[in-house]
């Protein structure tokens, strides 16, 4: 049976920081993979499931 290797959510954050700062899915999943392997479709996923407005009323909250 396989398992599923679920992304902590420190490096889904970081990996969203990356892209929202300005850097395409690529370079993003490039510097994240330095420390954590992922590719770009997992940023991209990542972006359609948690939507910059969600992200924004998170920034609010801290």
């Amino acid at each position: 049976m396989l398992t599923r290797n679920r992304t902590p959510s420190k490096y889904v954050y970081y990996g969203l920081h990356l892209y929202f700062s300005g850097l395409s899915l690529r370079k993003a999943s490039e510097r994240l993979s330095q420390i954590y392997k992922r590719n770009h479709v997992s940023i991209w996923n990542w972006i359609q499931k948690y939507k910059p407005q969600k992200l924004s009323q998170l920034e609010e909250e801290f």
